[in-house]
């Protein structure tokens, strides 16, 4: 009976209770894991944390609706971020304000942590929101302002981009009081040098600098021009700098903000323990910046001091230590040995 059972099962092909790959009694059909390929390998551990990141890759993305404004402003400004910029031209029904979910799972897809959203409607045209991401492997939203163009120029001169190299740091002018003084320009600021400073190094090349960026604040506004720097050859080491008008330029103004709490601002800005300086101690600097050390000594015994003992304060032969002494006690071991010598004959 039991061998017609078993003909019968190898030929039917039928599986006997219990005998799934994916049950725990049968070890040999447990599934395997798939094996990730090279490139996976590479990209997620390029994406693992490290002491000195990279340069901050933003994402341009199109909303569902926008203007041809719109669109050239996001083009333009993705030529400024160039290498570190990637764009998303399709049309997406992005909503960062009411749901930012989606803003942050595309930006986690494509590594981005500074994001510029561009949407179009009749309430609010021509808008234009800027915000950056924090955290890993995880993002999640930290700030982000929504900025309406109101006047824009782009590329006027046929030869910009070609001036502009790709990677360069751009040179900051920030004009006016307000910079400093009202909370929206403040961050609206940090939101800029964090958008366009590339990769943080130590010296730059005078050749490097290829633009600059003016921001002026005046009449609630920010005026945002881009102007190309030429050196001119002028007779000595320090070239002749001429600014010229490169494009793009825009007028914003401010319509609503999202920003971090306090707590929520100190995390995202939290730098590892191996980066901090450690202080030295007992060193400081005064007003001119000259360095100033305090060193700590002992109390010093000058008894037990050993000292180079020169010829003129040597003890004579016969000579009385204190000559004002009229003593007899006062002269030298040698004159006590020599008297002692002479009372025992």
């Amino acid at each position: 009976m039991a061998r017609a059972k078993e003909h019968f099962l190898k030929k039917s092909k039928v599986k006997e209770p219990g005998s799934s790959r994916f049950s725990g009694n049968n070890k040999k059909g447990v599934k395997k894991e798939k094996r990730k390929r090279g490139h996976v390998i590479r990209t997620l551990k390029a994406r693992e944390p490290k002491l000195i990141e990279d340069s901050k890759k933003a994402l341009f993305i199109s909303g569902q609706k926008t203007s041809q404004r719109v669109c050239d402003a996001l083009l333009d400004l993705r030529m400024l971020k160039t290498p570190d910029a990637k764009f998303l031209g399709k049309r997406n029904p992005l909503y960062a304000f009411e749901d930012e979910t989606s803003v942050e799972f595309l930006c986690q897809k494509n590594d981005c942590s500074l994001f510029m959203l561009g949407t179009h409607n009749k309430k609010r045209p021509h808008n234009l929101i800027i915000g950056r991401m924090f955290g890993h492997p995880e993002f999640h939203l930290l700030d982000m302002m929504e900025l309406g163009i109101e006047e824009y120029e782009g590329l006027v001169v046929a030869g910009s981009q070609k001036k502009k190299a790709p990677g360069s740091k751009p040179a900051f002018i920030f004009q006016g009081n307000e910079w400093t003084d009202d909370n929206n320009f403040v961050k609206l600021r940090s939101l800029f040098l964090d958008f366009f400073k590339g990769q943080e190094v130590d010296q730059i090349c005078l050749a490097g600098l290829d633009h600059v960026i003016v921001c002026t604040a005046a009449q609630g506004k920010c005026h945002f021009r881009v102007h190309s720097i030429d050196f001119k050859k002028s007779g000595t080491k320090i070239p002749k700098v001429e600014l010229n008008f490169m494009g793009p330029a825009m007028t914003l103004n401010f319509r609503r903000t999202k920003f971090a709490s306090e707590d929520l601002y100190k995390l995202a800005c939290r730098r590892p323990k191996e980066l901090k300086v450690k202080k030295k101690k007992n060193v400081s600097r005064n007003v001119l910046g000259d360095k100033l050390g305090r060193v700590h000594m002992e109390r010093q015994d000058f008894e037990k001091m050993q000292v180079r003992r020169v010829k003129a304060l040597r003890d004579g032969g016969n000579k009385r230590k204190d000559m004002s002494d009229p003593d007899p006690g006062g002269i030298t071991k040698r004159a006590k040995i020599l008297a002692a010598a002479k009372e025992m004959e």
